[in-house]
């Protein structure tokens, strides 16, 4: 809870704070679970570095946008346009993104125009390359912290100078070594006493006390949106009017749903109780987990293409959507 509460008084002292330009560091995935926890209950945007984003280019709403896009392949558009297209969608997290992603072309591209196909392609490489944009306060280890940068670092306490199988004596010190290397401006390390590795007089140090009367949130699991865990074909196998390729459709980011077993599988429902997906038969909830709360989290586009062939042979239909849950276990 220190560690959080040290870049909060880090924000209110700068007018131009970002979240995405600070980052908590953890020997450990483990420790960093609580720190999510708290920063969600204070209402601060986190991320962790080991989840990644669904895959961009099939998302529904880029699919819209690049459709819309299509609709005069012979055109020039300038940022303008493509602002006015995106405006069209419905809000949310992913249309965000993508106009993240006009932000980025207007840099480029400023007043001048580009012709359809160029702008599309262009999409399709920034959807590639935007998997890695941080978008909140990041909580990472110090492996994963490896070549990246931030205005501001904290870093927590605990088994710095623990060794992984096969490492020299000399390793945690060179592990924490790119820990604090990672910081442009500022640089917090958390320590209870002496610190393992830390060592010198050219620290400034201050002591701070824990705040008893907050009672810290639970720590959660949680399994974000992506690909790996759905079955992508399900949909497909529908028959023509079932109704959860209509629920489907009307869904939308942010919509509530439950996780509910049936036999074997374990099946995403709505708050009227249609199916939106069906989990893959590799996937279950997390061990001595209870499911919390869970929400669409993304609707992507398949096709019969992407899938197997040896599937193919069931499939209804050339092409449909798939909800990604993104879910929550205490």
């Amino acid at each position: 809870m220190a560690a959080l509460n040290e870049l909060v008084r880090l924000s209110r002292l700068d007018p131009e704070w970002s979240w995405s330009r600070a980052a908590i560091i953890s020997r450990d995935w483990r420790r960093l679970a609580p720190v999510r926890a708290y920063a969600e209950a204070l209402g601060i945007p986190v991320e962790m570095a080991n989840e990644s984003l669904p895959n961009i280019w099939r998302l529904r709403e880029m699919q819209a946008f690049v459709a819309a896009l299509r609709a005069d392949p012979a055109s020039l558009l300038g940022i303008a346009d493509l602002v006015a297209l995106v405006n069209v969608l419905p809000q949310n997290r992913w249309t965000d993104l993508i106009a993240e992603g006009i932000a980025t072309l207007a840099r480029e591209l400023a007043d001048k125009t580009m012709p359809v196909p160029d702008l599309v392609e262009w999409f399709a490489e920034w959807s590639r390359d935007t998997r890695s944009e941080q978008r909140g306060l990041l909580l990472l280890t110090a492996h994963r912290a490896k070549g990246l940068e931030f205005d501001d670092v904290v870093i927590l306490n605990g088994s710095w100078d623990a060794l992984s199988k096969g490492e020299d004596a000399d390793a945690p010190r060179r592990l924490f070594y790119v820990a604090i290397t990672r910081v442009r401006r500022s640089l917090a390390i958390m320590a209870s006493g002496a610190h393992t590795i830390l060592r010198g007089e050219n620290v400034l140090r201050r002591t701070v006390s824990p705040d008893r009367e907050r009672e810290l949130p639970a720590s959660h699991a949680y399994q974000m949106p992506s690909l790996k865990v759905v079955d992508l074909s399900w949909p497909g196998r529908l028959r023509s009017g079932d109704a959860s390729l209509a629920a489907i459709t009307a869904a939308r980011i942010g919509d509530p749903v439950r996780l509910v077993a049936e036999g074997e599988a374990w099946l995403i429902r709505d708050a009227q109780g249609h199916t939106l997906a069906r989990m893959a038969k590799s996937w279950s909830p997390p061990q001595h987990r209870s499911f919390v709360r869970g929400e669409v989290g993304a609707v992507v586009r398949w096709r019969k293409a992407d899938s197997k062939e040896e599937y193919r042979t069931h499939i209804r239909r050339e092409e449909w959507e798939v909800v990604l849950p993104e879910l929550v276990f205490d």
